[in-house]
């Protein structure tokens, strides 16, 4: 299979999971409504930030040796085994010291351990196991599989909201929640585990030790972490300054922004692993102004249609307790450019090794959503915590690009909006899409 129709394959269910992903959300947020959403996210954000953290940047060490078949699959087996029982084994008795903390009333005690336990671990499998079939080029077999256990996932919460109504209906709607983000990353690292372990396992040229490993990944496990943190930062400290339904708005307008960072990284790892391997440097640079201009004029589209439409749409969509959510979202507005761009910047960066800038882009980032936030916060609620957001990724980006012209000099029209010449590369990139079929 060529590397062209891996990368359209991989793309297509992609973008099948980020909608099904998308409806989804709003079928949950009509259910629980804008206050025990906020209960719901904000328990889920804190967990994906443990997990993240205890990823320890492995999903990139394990790509890489065993994409060079360097690492046998019974290493990276465990490895993926070793991190998620280590994850639980500091992150449950460091939740239930902290359990008074947080607000959350349709959880118990032993209920918040459980839902935790379940969502950790099955975060790291489907991460890591994931990153297993992209190592042997087939990283869409796994979102597949993960678009297959969703949609199961969406039958029971259907059926769930037919039989079930008030308290009841939420707390068996956490359950199935939980208990699928398990199930899929069991099932992942076992059909991994089928498909390239055992008699299927390939011969290794040799098998780095786990300590190498761990090393390798540690630089780019620190960069990422601080882009994480920095991002979300306003997340994790808003429960404590805002109600509940200030926080739900908040979060499904910060929502359509992660949504635009997801739909920018289905370009991500193609655009920097083709960096990393283009010989030419005036290429690379011209093929990262184009997605720049291209990114910022979706950007601008898409924000002429939620001035236009959102006020109606989105009370529409999401039900009447989300009518804070077009104005919070009109503050998220300056800094969804950025998040879309900045992602290509990273890549490159990442691609020609300079590992030094995306830490430093990372760090302004994390530093100014620190220093924005509790005096934004403090005059404006949820819209200032917004405000603070975009402020930050502004600021993130001028360094990118102060950096990148550096490197090389542009003009401020190189990286505003798609050209007349553009035309000509997307239409070449289009067709080389759709030739492809899905057998």
């Amino acid at each position: 299979m060529t590397i062209a129709k891996i990368l359209y394959k991989n793309m297509y269910w992609k973008a099948l999971l980020a909608a099904l992903s998308f409806f989804t959300n709003l079928f949950l947020v009509r259910l629980f409504r804008a206050s025990v959403s906020a209960e719901y996210y904000s328990f889920i954000y804190l967990l994906s930030l443990l997990a993240t953290f205890f990823t320890f940047g492995l999903d990139i060490s394990l790509n890489y040796f065993l994409s060079r078949r360097e690492l046998s699959f019974t290493t990276a087996g465990r490895i993926v085994a070793g991190a998620t029982v280590f994850s639980l084994a500091v992150s449950l008795p460091l939740l239930a010291l902290t359990f008074h903390l947080f607000s959350h009333h349709h959880i118990t005690m032993g209920k918040w351990l459980l839902f935790s336990a379940l969502h950790i671990s099955g975060t790291l499998l489907t991460g890591l196991s994931g990153t297993i079939f992209t190592a042997y080029g087939r990283s869409w077999q796994a979102t597949r599989y993960t678009f297959a256990v969703n949609i199961l996932v969406v039958a029971l919460i259907f059926f769930a909201s037919l039989f079930f109504q008030g308290p009841r209906l939420v707390e068996n709607l956490f359950m199935i929640l939980f208990s699928f983000s398990f199930l899929q990353g069991a099932l992942l690292l076992i059909l991994a585990a089928i498909s390239y372990g055992g008699r299927r396992a390939e011969p290794v040229s040799r098998d780095v030790h786990i300590p190498f490993i761990l090393r390798y990944s540690f630089k780019a496990f620190i960069i990422n972490f601080i882009f994480f943190l920095g991002v979300r930062l306003n997340i994790y400290l808003l429960p404590y300054f805002v109600d509940a339904v200030e926080l739900g708005n908040y979060i499904q307008a910060y929502k359509l922004v992660e949504y635009i960072g997801l739909a920018a990284s289905f370009l991500y790892y193609p655009f920097m692993a083709w960096v990393a391997g283009a010989q030419e440097e005036e290429k690379k640079e011209r093929a990262l102004l184009l997605l720049i201009r291209i990114s910022h004029t979706g950007m601008l589209l898409f924000c002429i249609g939620i001035l236009l439409g959102g006020k109606m749409l989105f009370p529409l969509m999401y039900g009447r307790s989300f009518g804070s959510m077009y104005s919070i979202t009109l503050f998220f507005i300056p800094g969804l450019s950025p998040v879309f761009s900045s992602t290509f910047f990273t890549a490159y960066f990442y691609g020609v090794h300079r590992l030094k800038n995306n830490f430093t882009s990372g760090c302004i980032q994390l530093g100014l959503s620190i220093a924005l936030f509790f005096p934004l916060t403090a005059v404006l609620g949820v819209w200032g915590a917004a405000l603070a957001f975009s402020i930050a990724s502004l600021g993130s980006m001028a360094y990118d690009c102060i950096v990148f012209r550096k490197l090389t000099p542009y003009r401020l029209a190189d990286i505003l909006f798609i050209r007349a010449g553009d035309w000509k590369h997307i239409r070449i990139f289009v067709l080389q899409l759709v030739k492809f079929d899905l057998k």
